[in-house]
């Protein structure tokens, strides 16, 4: 069974904190949270960035901008989150670089799962989903701002490796714990070039012999880690014609209404960077339900 037992929030003081808190209660019970760090970081405590906390700090002077920023957060916690029993939070206001101090706390730690936000307009702290998912070693979920917050459907692109194992065995998890929850297992099956096919024996035959071979490994693949009559879990093989695997994953997500995505950190792309593949790398960009990020 898969848990998250230790997660990391980070928060901005913006409007997307509601919504990481949302969130947060949203999969408590399906990942199995223990213990949550929300975290909050101030280039400098002397000058806020945040107006709120500037504006109180200028008339209380005796009210510290750390101590106001964890009383926001706190109050919010109450308000969104309100009592989780065997749930234990923990908020963190420190000071200095925000991309550092959350790729920090998160392997002091010892964090298994980090959540932030993805914004349409960056406010220039450095915490980018790209730059983080790439710097921390842990899973990482990217939450973009306009996500709708429910959970009834999840779709996992997969590619036979490991990894795309492991996201798939999350998702299955999460079902199990809610059996409403419809899955899709995504191959996007990459064509021989183009010029391939302008032989004149090599058009749809071969095409249908690269679906039959790519059914029958999904076959396989699944038949290794579910019972696809207990869940309910649909397949789809989608032809790589705009030569994107990524643009189509997202742009399915969107078709399809899919409410999350769970993929592999890496798969077997050649094109993969040390840490973190780049097809991930696009999907966590584009996407507009949350991707969850499995290492």
């Amino acid at each position: 069974m898969t848990t998250f037992s230790r997660t990391l929030v980070a928060m901005d003081l913006s409007v997307m904190d509601p919504k990481l808190l949302q969130w947060v209660g949203t999969l408590d019970s399906k990942l199995g949270f223990q213990k949550v760090y929300f975290l909050h970081v101030m280039p400098d405590f002397s000058a806020p960035k945040n107006v709120d906390i500037e504006f109180h700090t200028l008339f209380s002077a005796d009210y510290p901008a750390d101590e106001k920023a964890h009383d926001r957060i706190a109050e919010d916690i109450e308000k969104i989150l309100g009592k989780h029993p065997g749930l234990e939070f923990a908020i963190e206001v420190r000071e200095g670089k925000p991309y550092q101090k959350v790729v920090h706390l998160s392997e002091a730690k010892d964090i298994e799962l980090l959540i932030i936000g993805r914004k349409k307009q960056s406010e220039g702290s450095g915490i980018s989903a790209r730059r983080i998912a790439r710097a921390t070693k842990c899973n990482v979920m990217v939450i973009p701002e306009n996500a709708a917050v429910k959970l009834q459907h999840i779709m996992v692109p997969i590619d036979f490796c490991d990894l795309s194992a492991k996201a798939l065995r999350v998702a299955l998890d999460m079902a199990q714990k809610n059996p409403e929850i419809k899955i899709t297992a995504l191959y996007v099956m990459d064509l021989p070039p183009s010029n391939y096919f302008d032989r004149p024996y090599a058009n749809k035959g071969m095409q249908e012999m690269l679906h039959k071979a790519a059914n029958e490994t999904f076959d396989n693949f699944l038949a290794k880690l579910v019972d696809q009559s207990s869940v309910n879990l649909e397949k789809v093989i989608l032809d790589n014609t705009l030569n994107h695997t990524a643009r189509h994953i997202t742009s399915f997500s969107l078709q399809q209404h899919a409410d999350m995505i769970i993929m592999g950190a890496k798969g077997h792309s050649t094109w993969d960077n040390l840490w973190f593949g780049s097809v991930t790398e696009h999907v966590v960009e584009m996407a507009a339900s949350p991707v969850l990020v499995i290492r």
